[in-house]
Formats: C-alpha cells, structure tokens, sequence
C-alpha cells in the first residue's frame, strides 16, 4: 500500500509501477412504514448494482399504497418492489385504510339503509322494510347463515359484505262469531296475506242471517257466505233476526175470515177464525194443498213458515118436525130442508073436522093456509090446529084445554078457567092482536069483527080456543 489518497502526490526518483486498488460500494438501504404496517423485508447493506426486494406489510383493515423517496417522490405502487442499488437509499412504504362494500338486497321487501362503501372498522347500520302483508325475519350472509334478527341491524365492517333480507308473508287471525241465534259454518281460521275468506254463517231454525260486523260494530256484508281478502287479524260477527211469515187466510165461499190474516215471528201462535154466512155452518181448514187441517174454528196453530189457509163451509140442513092435534095427520112436509129451501107442508082433519091454523112451539100463529109453504131458515117445530065442525064455522069453542072457555061479546073478552095464564090472541091470518095477563074473568078489548085464536099458557095449563066477534 503506498496511499489511501487519491489524487496521490508523490515524488518520482525512479521508475515507477503503481496499482490503483478499488472495491465495490456498499449501501445502506433504509426501508420504513411510514403507519398502519410493518417492512416485512428489503431493510439492510447491499454492494453496488445489488438487486434489492423491498417488502412491506399492511396493518389488518388496511392496504399497501406506494413506495416513496426520501423527497416523498413516488417510486412504485409494486409489494414487494425490486429496483438495482446504486447508492444509500431511503424508501418509505405507504398504506391506506381499507374500504368495503356492504351489499345488500331483499325479497319481499326493499332496503331502507346500509347499502355503501365503509372503511374498514367502521360501524354499519343496514335496515330493511317489508312489502305490505309480510314482516321482517333474520338477516342472512351470502352463505345463507343467520346473522341477526334485528331491524335495524348493526355491525362492525371488516370485509366486504353480502346480506339479504328474509320476509315472511304475515299470518293473519280471522275471528268469527254469531251474536245469538246462529253458528259460524265455515272460515275461523288462520290466513297469510292476500288469502280470500269464505265466511258463513248458519241460523237456527227459524231465523235468518242479517249481516256481519267488524269488530266496531260497523256493517261489513249482508252476503252469506261473505268472501273477503284478508290483510289483518280480523274480528267478524254474525248476526241473525227471526223469521217473520205470512199467514194468508181466505174463505172459499159462504163465508168470511174473522181474524188471524196477519204477520207471524217464528213460533208465534196463530189463531184463525172464520164466520160463516147465515144459513151455512163451518166445516173445516184446508192448507194450499188442499189437505185438511182441522175441523176446529178457531183453529190455533205455531207458526214455522209462511202459510196458506183456507176456510171451508157448508149450508145448514134442518129438520122441520110437524104435528097434528087430535082427528089431524100430517100429510106431507115433515123432513129435513138445506137452508133457505121451501118447504110445502099439508095436514088433512079427520071428517067433521077441518083446519084452523098453524102455531109454533110458542103457540103462535104462523099461518092459516094448507098447505103452507115457507122458506126453511132454522129447525122448525110447527104443531097443525085441527078443529070439530067446518071450515067457515063461527062459534065460540074450545080447541082443546079442558074445561076453559072464551067468547067475546060488548066490547069484553070473556075468560072461563084461565085465571093467572098469559094470554095470546092472534087474528085468523096470523096477526098478534093482543097479549096479557089474564088476572080477572074479563077484559076489556074493541075488536074488529072477525075469527081470531086465543093461545092461553100457565095457570091451569095450556088452551087453544077459537073465539068470534061479529058485527
């Protein structure tokens, strides 16, 4: 070794043979993080034209950027980063904090929040709404495992991020009932959204169904059943009213309805009754099939339907009894008339008899004629006076009685034998002349000259006498 120096200045005496001696640099290559990582490798002494592999380690949530000069002039964005050492050299490694992508979708619903980029370590609030009729269940990842149940969710971000939204169709509770007098036939159950519900309701016997009502009490339908589209619970009642009918009444002929043509409730008693015309009398009810019901008038029945009754009449048949007094007989006339029919009755005297009238059970007198005929308008009882003598004859006897007597002489009606009887004087042709009671022998009565009948009952029993009363 001569010198270290160079240039090297010396001092020639002589020939000279001088080397010049060299060796290759060595440089420090200094790598440093600058935050959020470490240098992995490459920080370390390299001789001239040395290739260097820089490397550097990002913190967890972050990433390398570049690598920088000691001026802060970009070298590369390349982990590891290889360059050829020519000199000291200062390298800064560069990191930035990752961002991530929160993906999130859903079915049955929509997204409200969440759906961004976030750095890494941040907090994510997501939130979803569901579609009408469906409820919000879970949040599941891309793998389809559960994450949460809240709504809003929150969660630290450390990844990017893929999270669906699970919905579930509501279920809804349809509640039915009947107020009273009814039974729920069909739809109390449970439904999704959007299902439809046939509701119905049945009535017992003798009501009908009115409508249905909401829980407020507010009309819903008058239909049953009622369909309707759930998208709630539901509260729904029945309500039923009692049958009304008619009950229509008539008369076939001969006859009215009196009462019982009316509205009915469902086991209402009705009671019919019917009036027959004069001279016919009722028979029976009839219903719409002609089929009887009952002979009873009033005829009363419960009412389970609407009704159709007819009244049925017949006309009256009576018997007309006749009778003849002693030496008399009935010739004809005695039987049985249908109202309102003529009856034709004769009675024949015995010889040396002849007839006088006809007289009632009352002893009144009806007629003088033989025969006689009348129209038959009830049970009829009619007694023939038959008298000793001939017809035109016009004295003074006894029909029959005993021993009493009457004559009329002066303007005094005489009574033999008939003290406390009542008194009837009729006129040959019917007519009622005079009635009283016979408290003397004598009474006092102007009578027009003719032939009249005196019927005399109580006191010593019944007499039938003829008396005249001349000019």
């Amino acid at each position: 070794s001569l010198s270290a120096a160079n240039p090297y200045i010396f001092t020639v005496t002589r020939d000279t043979v001088i080397q010049a001696h060299f060796v290759i640099n060595s440089y420090r290559v200094d790598l440093s993080a600058v935050e959020n990582g470490t240098i992995k490798s490459g920080d370390s002494i390299y001789t001239h034209g040395a290739e260097v592999k820089a490397e550097a380690s990002p913190n967890t949530g972050y990433h390398f950027v570049k690598w920088t000069d000691a001026k802060g002039d970009s070298l590369s964005a390349a982990n590891p980063y290889t360059f050829i050492v020519t000199r000291d050299t200062a390298i800064r490694a560069h990191f930035a904090i990752n961002s991530y992508r929160v993906g999130l979708s859903a079915e049955n619903g929509t997204i409200i929040s969440g759906d961004s980029i976030y750095t890494h370590g941040t907090e994510a609030k997501v939130e979803a709404s569901p579609n009408t009729g469906y409820h919000f269940v879970k949040w599941i990842n891309a793998a389809g495992d559960s994450l949460s149940a809240a709504n809003p969710y929150i969660f630290t971000v450390t990844r990017d991020t893929v999270i669906q939204a699970h919905f579930v169709i509501n279920s809804y509770r349809v509640d039915l009932s009947a107020v009273e007098n009814g039974t729920i036939k069909s739809g109390d159950s449970i439904y999704t959204h959007g299902a439809e519900v046939k509701a119905e309701a049945s009535p017992n016997t003798g009501y009908h169904f009115v409508k249905w009502t909401d829980a407020k009490g507010d009309s819903l339908s008058a239909a049953n059943p009622y369909t309707f589209i759930v998208t709630r619970d539901t509260v729904i009642q029945a309500h039923f009213a009692i049958n009304s009918y008619r009950v229509n009444l008539s008369a076939a002929e001969n006859g009215t309805i009196k009462s019982g043509d009316s509205i009915y409730t469902h086991g209402a008693e009705a009671k019919a009754e019917a009036s027959p015309y004069t001279g016919y009398h009722f028979v029976k009810w009839t219903d719409a099939k002609g089929d009887s019901l009952s002979a009873a008038n009033p005829y009363t029945f419960i009412v389970t339907s609407d009704t159709t009754i007819q009244a049925h009449f017949a006309i009256n048949s009576y018997q007309v009894s006749l009778f003849a007094s002693k030496n008399g007989r009935i010739t004809s006339g005695d039987s049985v008339y249908v109202y309102n029919t003529e009856a034709e009755i004769s009675v024949e005297a015995d010889s040396g008899y002849y007839f006088v009238m006809w007289i009632n059970g009352a002893g009144d007198c009806l007629s003088t004629t033989n025969p006689y005929k009348f129209a038959v308008k009830g049970k009829t009882s009619l007694t023939a006076v038959v008298e000793k003598g001939y017809k035109g004859d016009t004295g003074n006897e006894v029909v029959s009685g005993g021993e009493a007597r009457v004559y009329y002489a002066e303007g005094i009606l005489h009574l033999v034998g008939l003290e406390g009887a009542d008194i009837l004087v009729h006129a040959i042709d019917g007519r009622k002349i005079l009635q009283f009671k016979a408290n003397d022998t004598e009474h006092p009565a102007a009578l027009p000259a003719g032939i009249y009948m005196l019927n005399a009952t109580g006191g010593k029993g019944r007499h039938v006498a003829k008396f005249v009363v001349r000019e």
